[in-house]
């Protein structure tokens, strides 16, 4: 039952027809297939994790050069949460890779195939830690300065610092190795990062009536004024040099006669 429902929430990406394509002029079926495991493998790391802590699965989209799994849960879930979920997908990869590899060493694969896993999976890996969601990076940027933010700084630091990485790589790309491939997959990230970036005002007002339509409990407390709430506390707000608590800030935000 539980296979069953995720297979409805895979969604493949248009871009996926017109690289089926590619690999049946092209005859790259091994590699194709070899990419595909990897995905395969990372997606199910995040997933695994999810469903340990009893995330509600959204969609799980497949690109050419990558997955994505997306949770419809509330923005105000642990931190730990987030980053145990962002990690496993690495992890699993990495011990899939480790697999590979003592099946190599095992006569198990022959060299060539042994070496199109490790250049793919080195290049996935790595690629995937830049700073941009839906990357792991932009994740786990997002998640770390989470720790030390409020929850709107958080995002707009982090925009902005996958705006530099990804310009940066897009120029070099384009003036050193002119790849077609990696300044396409930047093109698209840099869309996402614009789109993530241009819904901050909704994302935090999102964050903020999950708070009042929810008796969230937190350990931490911390004092900040109306615009700075952080996840995984509660807070005191200073509003006009007068101190009430976040569920009379909340309540007064979004109470409706």
């Amino acid at each position: 039952m539980i296979i069953k429902n995720i297979l409805t929430k895979i969604e493949v990406h248009y871009l996926n027809y017109i690289l089926a394509i590619i690999v049946i002029i092209t005859g790259m079926f091994k590699e194709s297939l070899i990419i595909f495991f990897i995905i395969f493998v990372h997606e199910l790391g995040h997933l695994a994790l999810a469903l340990i802590f009893k995330w509600q699965l959204d969609k799980i989209y497949i690109y050419p050069f990558g997955g994505c799994v997306t949770f419809n849960e509330s923005l105000n879930r642990p931190l730990k949460e987030e980053l145990l979920i962002m990690l496993a997908g690495p992890i699993f990869q990495i011990i899939f890779f480790i697999i590979i590899t003592i099946l190599f060493k095992n006569n198990c694969l022959n060299l060539r195939t042994f070496l199109i896993f490790k250049n793919y999976h080195y290049a996935m890996l790595f690629f995937n830690l830049l700073p941009a969601i839906p990357l792991d990076g932009g994740r786990l940027l997002n998640i770390l300065l989470n720790y030390l933010l409020s929850y709107k700084k958080s995002i707009r630091i982090a925009s902005s610092i996958a705006y530099f990485v990804l310009f940066s790589t897009f120029f070099i790309s384009l003036f050193i190795n002119k790849n077609i491939n990696l300044l396409t997959i930047i093109i698209f990230l840099i869309s996402k990062v614009y789109i993530e970036r241009k819904n901050i005002d909704y994302l935090y007002n999102k964050f903020l009536l999950e708070r009042y339509l929810n008796n969230f409990r937190f350990n931490k407390r911390k004092i900040v004024d109306k615009n700075n709430l952080h996840q995984d506390y509660n807070h005191t707000i200073k509003d006009n040099n007068h101190y009430i608590t976040e569920k009379e800030y909340l309540k007064k935000r979004f109470y409706i006669n």
